[in-house]
């Protein structure tokens, strides 16, 4: 059907009929066929498009299939023309001068070397459209070990699907003010060597990315256990961003807990480069499950309402960092709230609910059940200690690395 100029009053007139019976039954089917088809989104709708559950399904199916060999060698390699493939389709520019290759070199010369993909969607409004926000998740996997597939599904074809769900619906939505990169991260499970690289030959300055924004493992639960829950790491370095979380959080059916990046110790995925740099970050994750790193980890183990819900959580703090005033500065005094001592709890009931099926020993169960005791007057205080904090993260680690 034509379009109608809004200026064309007498062409309108025309279509619609003379006689007012005439021009008002048209006019009403023209209202219908404009509400149908979205035109123009009704006042006060978010006109962005949201990550679909069908199309997280279909990515996870695709990258965690054999055609990918277990997203290494040649699955890798493939996994990378993929995800070029999918940029493509969104009609992104290439990130690197460009291109959408940036060729990462092995440890050495008996080790294999990687390739990130990335692109880049740039923003429209002229003093904000050099600063940058990142949102990556990295795409390779343990491949094919002695004749078994590493499919991969949650580690980590869940946190690609979300990257390209956001990608699509930013891409779909409002003109962002700030410009994004999409990036495809590979060498993560040996070292987080293709983040590495890429912060040490940035294509553009560090100081203007604002923000950084990655997810691994965002499709199951913590020990097959928690399944609500997914965890906020990184939120203590520019604590503003807590909020931007909350209020992305639109789902009775999902808890974020928001846990302090030193509960882990080392960095376990790619925020780690971007942290040492000082660089304000994000990291979602639903943690360690029992099919992690192994055969297991298959497509059709996954909750999918679940990685929905995160992208979408996902998505509204994307949105929102690309069009507001100013994005939360890193500070490095990091700001630990109350709520990680809830977090630290909830999950240490459950582990305790659950410990037939986890096969949790008296040794580990006492630690649990102590850590619990140590939480009792924090909770009910409302507040923690630096001191008190310590305490509960030194006990919190123990049954982390233990139980897991």
């Amino acid at each position: 059907m034509r379009n109608l100029a809004v200026g064309e009053s007498g062409r309108v007139v025309r279509w619609l009929g003379k006689s007012p019976a005439a021009r008002g039954a048209r006019a009403f089917g023209l209202m219908l066929f404009a509400l149908a088809c979205r035109w123009p989104a009704a006042a006060g709708e978010d006109p962005r498009p949201a990550p679909e559950e069908a199309r997280l399904k279909q990515i996870v199916a695709r990258l965690a299939s054999p055609e990918f060999a277990g997203r290494s060698g040649k699955g890798g390699e493939k996994a990378a023309d993929y995800l070029v493939g999918r940029f493509k389709e969104l009609k992104l520019a290439g990130l690197f001068d460009g291109n959408y290759d940036q060729s990462v070199p092995g440890l050495n010369a008996d080790s294999p070397g990687g390739r990130n993909v990335g692109a880049v969607f740039r923003g429209q409004d002229p003093a904000l459209r050099d600063e940058w926000i990142v949102l990556a998740a990295h795409f390779d996997h343990l491949g094919v070990r002695r004749g078994r597939l590493y499919p991969g599904a949650d580690d980590n074809a869940s946190g690609v699907a979300m990257m390209l769900e956001v990608a699509r619906s930013i891409v779909h939505g409002p003109p962002p003010k700030r410009s994004i990169m999409f990036i495809g991260f590979d060498l993560e499970e040996i070292g987080l060597f293709g983040s590495r690289y890429f912060v040490e030959h940035s294509p553009v300055p560090l100081d203007r990315v604002k923000l950084f924004i990655t997810a691994d493992m965002i499709g199951r639960s913590l020990a097959g256990v928690c399944p609500k829950h997914v965890f906020l790491i990184g939120s203590e370095h520019a604590p503003a961003l807590r909020d931007w979380v909350k209020d992305a959080k639109k789902s009775p059916s999902l808890t974020i807990g928001t846990l302090g990046a030193d509960l882990l110790l080392l960095n376990r995925s790619d925020y780690g480069p971007f942290r040492a740099k000082r660089v304000p970050f994000l990291f979602f994750t639903t943690g360690e499950s029992p099919r992690y790193h192994t055969p297991d980890d298959t497509p059709e183990t996954l909750d999918y309402p679940k990685l929905a819900r995160i992208s979408q959580v996902i998505h509204q703090v994307v949105a929102r960092a690309l069009v507001a005033p100013t994005v939360p500065k890193w500070q490095d005094a990091p700001s630990h709230p109350f709520e990680e001592a809830v977090a630290i709890r909830d999950v240490l009931v459950l582990l305790a609910r659950n410990k037939d099926q986890l096969k949790i020993g008296t040794a580990q169960l006492f630690v649990i059940n102590s850590t619990l005791r140590t939480l009792e007057p924090i909770l009910e205080r409302g507040a923690i200690t630096p001191d008190e904090r310590t305490r509960v993260i030194q006990q919190a680690r123990i049954v982390l690395f233990t139980v897991l």
